[in-house]
């Protein structure tokens, strides 16, 4: 409609606004949820396949393909974004990096390339559930010795997992069970020199590195609770209690029965057993041995 020249537009329908939040969840439904990542991770994920333990960590640290797991249980929708904020091939640059055995390592590369990368989160009903970021460069320190026009697509991948992952345990509220973007850590350990426990033994008692250590039969070995699946304890953690072993002054023998005994544990009592390792350290081995001790004495009584 035209009056005077000048046209008159029909009236906007009014604007719906989304809400500023979501309904909160029920005390029973953030259990359910809870829930559902625990059976999930003791149903389905595999220990070294969706998740991993790094020694020092008090938390099991979540892997891409866990939180695609994860994404699937719940129904999430992830939607990955990269972006190159550096990219200098002249750009000459030295390092200093440090290896387990004390060892000093000095290099110098050449070329920078650095990329960021930012994982959205949707739900089954396309809301916004979580958004998060993260940085991979050339260099850190697995990817210094490579030439980086070979690892470009490795970068960027790494940092659209990091982002991937963090946006994930957002999302679902695993933080209390996995430990945040840690599955880049065990890259980083490969390529450092890692002691073995006979080194570590012979380090602690004086003896040759190269002596060969027998084991004698523990009466307490194999002492588990029925219904746990029986899993060999890995070389690292291994390692880790040997050096907890050290620091509290641990004797070769008692050090030597709580190898044995959790060699021939259950994977509950494993993972129970390192968790408090990692909370109080050789306090936890105390409290192991002590154990022990009483359920060799119960075995000695039947």
């Amino acid at each position: 409609m035209s009056i005077n020249g000048v046209v008159t537009l029909p009236p906007i329908s009014p604007v719906v606004l989304p809400p500023s939040a979501m309904p909160p969840f029920s005390v029973s439904e953030i259990r359910k949820r809870t829930h559902a990542v625990q059976e999930i991770m003791r149903g389905v994920m595999k220990d070294g396949t969706h998740y991993g333990i790094i020694p020092g960590t008090p938390k099991p640290s979540l892997w891409k393909a866990g939180a695609e797991v994860l994404c699937m249980t719940f129904r999430l929708a992830p939607l990955l974004e990269s972006r190159v904020t550096v990219d200098d091939p002249e750009g000459e640059w030295s390092y200093t990096s440090f290896k387990r055995d004390g060892s000093i390592v000095n290099g110098t590369c050449v070329g920078f390339f650095e990329v960021e990368a930012s994982c959205t989160i949707h739900g089954p009903q396309s809301e916004v559930l979580s958004r998060c970021s993260a940085r991979c460069n050339n260099r850190e320190a697995k990817f210094r010795s490579l030439s980086m026009f070979e690892i470009r697509n490795t970068v960027q991948k790494m940092a659209e997992k990091r982002a991937f992952v963090s946006a994930v345990l957002m999302a679902t509220g695993a933080s209390d069970i996995f430990t945040q973007d840690l599955e880049g850590f065990p890259e980083l350990v490969e390529t450092q020199t890692i002691p073995t426990k006979h080194a570590l033994l012979a380090e602690k008692t004086g003896e040759a590195p190269n002596k060969r250590i027998t084991t004698k039969p523990n009466p307490s070995a194999g002492l588990r609770s029925r219904g746990q699946e029986k899993v060999a304890i890995s070389p690292r953690q291994e390692i880790w209690l040997l050096r907890a072993a050290a620091e509290g002054q641990i004797t070769e023998a008692e050090t030597r029965i709580c190898l044995d005994y959790l060699s021939q544990a259950g994977q509950i009592r494993v993972r129970e057993f390192f968790d408090d390792l990692a909370k109080s350290k050789s306090e936890a081995l105390v409290r192991l041995i002590q154990e022990l001790k009483v359920m060799a004495d119960r075995v000695s009584k039947c």
